[in-house]
């Protein structure tokens, strides 16, 4: 098996509903042509280099995916066909994969990234009950008449010692 991603470019006036079931549609042309679908991203409007069908923005949408050779030809095909896809793009990404060691590496990286994030919670957590907590304050009274003479005080009582 082989590792692909497809970007495709959909039109940015496209509802959300919409973005959705295109992405579910051809998330199951993967699995029907024994494919397995690593991530699905969606990276939200951006501005284009050029314009494209008369439109200076899209919505970019990546599918990375494990399948065979055949998978790309129907996926491509359905992309042409698809009056949202303004653009698309195949990358293959790796020759030969073993599905069973990429899915255990995948799960693994899930489970950690699940783990630092409610590590991340618990810190936030802990950070904000120190910080709702009252620091205590110290009573410190200053005196004025504790304080030392400053330079010029110093010199007018020197120069009247001396005139004495």
């Amino acid at each position: 098996m082989r590792r692909y991603e497809a970007l495709i470019v959909l039109d940015p006036d496209i509802l959300d509903d919409d973005a959705k079931a295109l992405k579910e549609k051809f998330s199951g042309i993967i699995k029907d042509h024994a494919g397995e679908i690593i991530k699905i991203e969606d990276w939200g409007t951006k501005k284009l280099a050029y314009l494209v069908r008369k439109k200076d923005k899209g919505r970019y949408i990546l599918f990375d995916f494990v399948s065979g050779p055949k998978l790309i030809s129907e996926l491509e095909r359905q992309f042409k066909i698809t009056e949202d896809v303004m653009k698309y793009l195949s990358v293959k990404l790796d020759d030969d994969v073993d599905l069973e060691a990429f899915k255990a590496k995948a799960e693994k990286e899930a489970v950690e990234a699940q783990a630092s994030a409610q590590a991340e919670e618990i810190s936030d957590a802990v950070e904000t009950t120190e910080k709702a907590e009252p620091e205590p304050q110290t009573d410190e009274i200053h005196e004025e008449n504790d304080t030392p003479p400053t330079q010029t005080e110093s010199a007018e009582s020197s120069t009247k010692e001396e005139g004495q």
